[in-house]
């Protein structure tokens, strides 16, 4: 009878895949566009973007424990078309049960953590910087970059420079980063106000422009903002709440916040001016953990008001968000901070500057901080593992109103990242419901050098695999197609070369 239940499972499951591509073939590239976004009418929001794929094979996980990011013990995770297609209960599912099956591939993550995949609000994709002069700006990520760090979600933003960097740049980069497999999305704007957009108004922008889900970052207590008046910031916020109506998207103001003694002073007096009709989530602060105490005070009321807040993510050698959130943690309790996120500001920089107003340090950002503090607040602050992901997966979805990310759900976007028990290493992550990472090999791109197996390695099968019965051409399996070829496909041996 369980078979019976997989065998339906995967039945409608590809009857929808091939529906679905027999529109696109029947239509050309133009209907490719047209079917995909009819297949996601039904989740016409923020999350189903780019969450769509056309890879008909499947993908079942299984020898993990789920975490959704709420522990949910040991589990087959099946992934087709893009989404969680089933969550079965290894108990209730033997792992028999799926053989046989045409078009899957079965992993065996080795009794591993399965998470959802990551969601960065805050990624300079297109490099930052700048505040040493030219020769500062920093490089722009790259796809692998991100892969390593779990990130399948990704907001990218402009910061100090929007001279040198612009928003055209910051478009096309992010429709690169779709292209490359990941979900990607864009802020609106940079540091100053009135701050550019792409179509003359940030309405219009976020009305005409799908990635555009708001504007940000908008500088307030810093020394390098523009020192906007209450009524202009007051604007921009309604500006963005009215593009975020008229488009279906969240529609936030991401605000950059920085050390100077009026801290949240500016958008408080945005919420005295509105008389109450902004709501207070309509405006999300960043760097909330690295400027001190007296910006950590002022926001524990903001969050106690119904606001949020998001934390920069500690990188090599700091320890601010943890030591805050601990902090935090011990005197509200873990579960009860679901106003707070991570962002990881990739890419961009860290200069410091001295109370002069000096500059006296310089560094980059790497996107593997938000999940180096997950991991620092497990193994080093003995929080639980679902209690530390929502930094990550569910706050940041929610705040985003990407209602298929974050989580893992039958439905939801197969965004998927697979850690070891121990060490809370990375080991997998799939985007979109495509394997982009294993523990030998990482997808870089069209121009990338691909990270491949060592040589030692490399003259022996690769087991994750068990085995794959959709086709022997490897047309659709990016991680083989890119490193190496089948040798004997029905007995599940994989990459030996």
């Amino acid at each position: 009878m369980k078979k019976i239940v997989v065998v339906a499972i995967f039945l409608m499951v590809s009857l929808n895949l091939q529906v679905h591509l027999a529109r696109s073939e029947s239509k050309g590239i133009a209907g490719a566009a047209e079917a995909a976004a009819n297949k996601d009418d039904d989740d016409a929001d923020a999350s189903s973007f780019g969450s769509g794929s056309d890879d008909t094979a499947m993908v079942l996980l299984h020898n993990g424990y789920v975490y959704t990011p709420r522990f949910l013990g040991k589990a087959h995770v099946l992934l087709a078309g893009g989404s969680v297609a089933a969550i079965f209960k290894e108990g209730d599912f033997p792992l028999a049960n799926f053989s046989g099956l045409p078009c899957l591939k079965i992993i065996d993550v080795e009794e591993g953590f399965v998470v959802p995949g990551l969601i960065d609000m805050h990624v300079h994709v297109t490099g930052g910087g700048g505040e040493m002069g030219p020769a500062s700006r920093t490089a722009e990520g790259k796809i692998s970059e991100l892969l390593e760090a779990g990130i399948t979600t990704v907001v990218g933003i402009l910061g100090t420079d929007c001279v040198s960097r612009s928003l055209e740049n910051l478009r096309s980069k992010v429709a690169a980063l779709q292209d490359e497999g990941i979900t990607a999305w864009m802020w609106s704007g940079c540091y100053r106000v009135p701050s550019p957009t792409l179509t003359g108004s940030l309405v219009r922008d976020m009305q005409l422009i799908q990635e555009v889900i708001g504007a940000g970052e908008i500088a307030i207590s810093d020394h390098r903002s523009s020192w906007p008046s209450t009524q202009e910031l007051l604007g921009l916020v309604t500006d963005a709440r009215v593009g975020g109506m008229l488009s279906g998207k969240v529609g936030l103001v991401h605000f950059h916040t920085g050390s100077a003694a009026s801290r949240l002073d500016p958008l408080w007096a945005v919420m005295e001016a509105s008389k109450g009709a902004i709501p207070i989530t309509q405006m999300l602060p960043t760097h909330i953990s690295g400027r001190g105490p007296g910006l950590l005070q002022a926001a524990e009321e903001w969050v106690a008001q119904g606001g949020r807040v998001d934390f920069t993510a500690d990188q090599d050698g700091e320890t601010q968000s943890f030591n805050a959130l601990m902090d935090w943690g011990k005197r509200f309790g873990n579960a009860a901070l679901t106003g707070v996120s991570l962002s990881s500001d990739g890419f961009g920089s860290l200069p410091k500057f001295n109370s002069k107003g000096e500059l006296e340090e310089y560094a980059v950002a790497s996107p593997s901080a938000n999940l180096d503090t997950i991991r620092r607040l497990v193994l080093q602050g003995g929080w639980k593992l679902e209690d530390a992901l929502v930094f990550s997966t569910t706050n940041p979805a929610s705040f985003l109103d990407f209602k298929n990310k974050g989580v893992l759900k039958v439905g939801g976007d197969a965004d998927v990242v697979v850690l070891n028990a121990q060490t809370l290493q990375l080991q997998y992550v799939i985007a979109r419901g495509k394997v982009l990472k294993t523990p030998e090999w990482t997808y870089s791109g069209m121009f990338g050098k691909q990270k491949l197996p060592t040589a030692s390695s490399s003259s022996q099968p690769v087991d994750h695999f068990r085995h794959d019965t959709c086709n022997n051409d490897n047309d659709n399996d990016v991680w083989v197609e890119t490193t190496c070829k089948l040798t004997n496909p029905e007995a599940g041996t994989r990459c030996a070369s």
